[in-house]
């Protein structure tokens, strides 16, 4: 099944609760309960050190479509996010 044709499109925050580095996403999804932290290079090589259980996603924001949601990630990701240096994110934009 496409994304676009999920129940769910939300926009999230991963937290890693060891040094509150984050990751901010996109999810589109038939579950909420489905296990996602997020798929970035940073957020998945944290993961893989430090194992699941020292993350927390926070959904952030429910949005009508993935269309919709595609639009939000680029306004939420923004140069001076990406630029902290908690922020896992590697580019603008999403």
């Amino acid at each position: 099944m496409p994304r676009r044709d999920k129940k769910y499109h939300y926009l999230y925050k991963t937290t890693d609760l060891r040094n509150s580095n984050f990751y901010i996403g996109i999810h589109s999804t038939d579950d909420l309960n489905d296990g996602y932290l997020g798929s970035g290079t940073r957020l998945r090589r944290a993961v893989r050190r430090a194992g699941e259980d020292s993350f927390r996603k926070d959904i952030l924001e429910f949005l009508p479509s993935r269309e919709a949601l595609l639009v939000r990630e680029a306004e939420v990701l923004t140069e001076d996010l990406v630029a902290d240096p908690r922020c896992m994110n590697l580019m603008s934009g999403g």
